[in-house]
């Protein structure tokens, strides 16, 4: 499958964890993100994060649960 585009939203979510991982080498936790984006709840994060899953954009590792966003 190849990366489809995202939209603002999704963009912006790709943006802010391909910058975390820039500075810190390692990937966010949904808790820092949904600080990072200014949701209220982890619920939008966890959509987000499997969208931009099934878009092929990133992926995460089955073995690890915490700090698992890869970039593709």
């Amino acid at each position: 499958m190849t990366k489809l585009g995202l939209t603002p939203k999704q963009k912006k979510v790709y943006d802010t964890i391909v910058k975390f991982i820039e500075v810190n080498k390692y990937s966010p936790s949904y808790e820092e993100l949904k600080q990072m984006l200014g949701y209220r709840s982890k619920a939008p994060i966890h959509g987000f994060i499997h969208q931009l899953k099934r878009r092929n954009w990133i992926k995460t590792s089955p073995t690890r649960m915490a700090r698992s966003i890869m970039i593709l």
